[in-house]
């Protein structure tokens, strides 16, 4: 079996796109791989209620550059860890550590005067770019982690190891491909894209994508569609509030795309945008 622990990808992490710069408030947390963000035009909501998206993997700045940009009105948390799949994937095989963050982002936003001590969470939404997904996989495995996610968005990043029957590895497609039922039935929302980028040792976001696809049993639909900045998109799919859409690109630069123009799928998430 071909294994997805030696991602290569973690190498592109820190490039940044051409958006305005962000500004707002940041805090430490308990874990230092972890910050919390609160952007500037964050609009307070009645009893401190927030909504939060967590990202794993990538330059926070830039995270903050692309919530901006969608008028996503929540707070966030960027998570990095040093290393490749396997260094997100392993503390998160932890069951409880998940919760530990969440509790850690109320704990602070109740000593912050914009949210009090009533603050409370109210929707959850979950993003990953490249090696973040290791993290992911490992917090879908948690049925109450699942009931409290509203969103999914992975970013290409959806890898998987190589079974020996030349498919993506069951094991580690099985929380996906729950999650992608439940947004198939309009419980949930799971973004997903890809690019063509060649995995030559483990199942690319590609193979992983279609591997979903034929689960949910749809196909795709191919299309030529102009994204933000340089992104094109040449498939889709679309099932409930399961979404695809497919790049074509073969380079570590195409593939940092998708993170530099995270703006460009994270208005789709169901959290609370500024002016609702």
């Amino acid at each position: 079996m071909r294994t997805a622990s030696s991602l290569l990808v973690v190498g592109f992490l820190f490039t940044s796109g051409a958006l305005a710069e962000p500004n707002g408030s940041v805090f430490t947390m308990s874990r230092p791989a972890w910050r919390l963000h609160v952007p500037a035009g964050y609009e307070p909501r009645p009893e401190g209620a927030y909504d939060l998206l967590v990202h794993f993997h990538g330059d926070p700045a830039t995270v903050q550059r692309n919530v901006a940009a969608s008028r996503l009105n929540a707070v966030v948390v960027t998570a990095n860890y040093n290393g490749l799949s396997s260094a997100y994937r392993r503390p998160f095989e932890e069951a409880g550590l998940f919760q530990t963050l969440l509790d850690d982002v109320a704990a602070t936003l109740r000593t912050y005067p914009r949210f009090g001590p009533k603050a409370t969470r109210d929707r959850l939404a979950v993003s990953s770019f490249s090696a973040g997904y290791g993290a992911v996989r490992e917090i879908l495995k948690q049925p109450r982690y699942v009931e409290a996610i509203d969103g999914v968005l992975a970013a290409d990043s959806l890898y998987a190891s190589t079974a020996a029957d030349g498919t993506p590895e069951d094991e580690q497609m099985a929380p996906y491909k729950r999650f992608a039922d439940l947004a198939a039935a309009g419980e949930k929302t799971f973004l997903l894209t890809h690019t063509e980028v060649p995995t030559p040792t483990y199942e690319s976001t590609r193979d992983t994508a279609d591997e979903l696809l034929a689960h949910l049993g749809i196909e795709a639909t191919a299309v030529d569609q102009k994204g933000r900045g340089p992104l094109r998109f040449t498939r889709t799919a679309t099932r409930g509030r399961f979404i695809l859409w497919g790049c074509p690109g073969e380079t570590g630069d195409e593939h940092m795309d998708h993170f530099r123009y995270l703006a460009e799928w994270l208005d789709a998430l169901p959290l609370a945008k500024r002016g609702e």
